[in-house]
C-alpha cells in the first residue's frame, strides 16, 4: 500500500509548485487505457484496465489496495518495450464486485480466471506493496504459465514478528491498526477519504511532502504527478474494501511463502519508508534467495528509473 492514511498538513513544501494547479484535470494526463470488465463463473464482476502496447506479451500489475498507480507509472515504459499491462481492480474497487469474505488465494484464482477470459496463456507479474501476496499466490496457482515475477517494494506478512522494522510515516499507524485494532481501520480510512476526495490536489501535495530528492524530481513530470493525484483519491474511495485488504495483509496469507516456479527478482528504494529494504531482504530469504536490487536515493516515485528492468524481467524479454 502506498497511500498515506493519516492526517497531513496541506503545505506545499518540497512539492513542485506547478503541480495540483487549481482547475486542471489530472485525468487528462493519465496514460491511455482500455477499460473493461469480465463476469466470473459465480456472477461477480472484475474490472480492469489495459495499458502500454496494444498487442504484446502480457504482464499483470498488482499494486496496493484500490491503486492502479503502478500500472499507470509503468505504461510509458511498457509501450516502449512492446508490453501489454493488465491492471485488475480487486474486489470492492473500481468496477469489481465487493465481497465480504474472500481469501488471498481465492482472489488470486479470480485474477487467473480474468487472464483466462482474455485468452492469454503465459504472462508476467509485477507487484508492489499490498499487491505482493496476490502476485505470489497467483504465481503459485499459475505455475509454469508465469514468465517472471518482479516485486517493487514488496512486503512480508504484516502480522509477523518484526514485520514493521524500519517502517515509518503515516502507514506505520495503518499497519499497526491492522495488527492490533482492525475494527478501527474503516472509520480511519473513511475520514481520510472524505478529506482526500474533497480536495484531491491538496491531499496529493500533502502526501508528497518530505520525499527524497529523487522522488521529488520524478513528480516534476506532470504525467507522474497526475498519476499520483488521481491514484491517491482512488485508493481511499472505498474505505470498506481498503480496510478489508489491510486486515488480510496482517493475517496469515493462506499459502506457503516460498519460491514459485517462475523466476523472482526484487527491487526496493533505499529510502522507502513504507516497504523498507529490510522487508525485501526478508522476503528474498523466504523466496529462495531471489536477487534484491537496492535503488539509491529512491522511495517510491523515484523507482521509475528501473521500470525497464522490472518489465523485462517480468515479461522474460532479457
Amino acid at each position: 500500500m502506498t497511500t498515506n492514511t493519516a492526517s497531513n498538513s496541506t503545505s506545499a513544501d518540497h512539492v513542485p509548485a506547478a503541480n495540483g494547479a487549481a482547475g486542471a484535470d489530472p485525468r487528462a494526463l493519465l496514460p491511455p487505457s482500455s477499460d473493461g470488465a469480465r463476469k466470473l463463473a459465480d456472477g461477480r464482476t472484475l474490472g480492469f484496465g489495459l495499458y502500454g502496447a496494444g498487442d504484446g506479451p502480457l504482464v499483470v500489475v498488482l499494486d496496493g489496495p484500490g491503486s492502479r498507480g503502478l500500472g499507470r507509472a509503468l505504461a510509458t515504459e511498457a509501450e516502449r518495450l512492446g508490453v501489454t499491462l493488465l491492471v485488475p481492480d480487486r474486489p470492492g474497487f473500481g468496477a469489481s464486485t465487493p465481497v465480504g469474505r474472500r481469501t488471498i488465494p481465492e482472489v488470486a484464482g479470480d485474477l487467473l480466471a480474468l487472464v483466462d477470459a482474455l485468452g492469454c496463456e503465459r504472462f508476467g507479474l509485477v507487484a508492489q506493496s499490498g499487491g505482493t501476496p496476490y502476485a505470489l499466490a497467483l504465481a503459485h496457482a499459475a505455475g509454469h504459465r508465469v514468465t517472471g515475477l518482479a516485486l517493487v517494494g514488496g512486503i512480508v506478512p504484516l502480522g509477523e514478528k518484526d514485520a514493521l522494522r524500519d517502517v515509518s510515516g503515516p502507514m506505520r499507524t495503518t499497519f499497526k491498526l491492522a495488527r492490533r485494532a482492525p475494527w478501527l481501520l474503516k472509520p480511519l480510512i473513511g475520514v481520510v477519504a472524505r478529506k482526500t476526495l474533497k480536495d484531491p490536489a491538496a491531499a496529493a501535495r500533502a502526501y508528497a511532502k518530505d520525499l527524497p530528492p529523487l522522488d521529488t524530481k520524478a513528480l516534476e513530470d506532470p504525467r507522474m504527478w497526475a498519476i499520483h493525484e488521481v491514484t491517491s483519491a482512488e485508493a481511499v474511495s472505498s474505505p470498506a474494501a481498503f480496510a478489508r485488504e489491510a486486515r488480510m495483509l496482517a493475517r496469515p496469507w493462506g499459502f506457503d511463502l516460498e519460491a514459485p516456479r517462475a523466476p523472482v527478482a526484487l527491487w526496493v528504494g533505499e529510502q522507502d519508508p513504507v516497504h523498507p529494504p529490510v522487508m525485501s531482504r526478508r522476503l528474498s530469504e523466504r523466496l529462495g534467495g531471489a536477487p534484491v536490487t537496492l535503488v539509491p536515493g529512491a522511495a517510491t516515485f523515484g523507482m521509475n528509473g528501473v521500470y525497464g528492468d522490472v518489465l523485462q524481467h517480468a515479461a522474460a524479454l532479457s
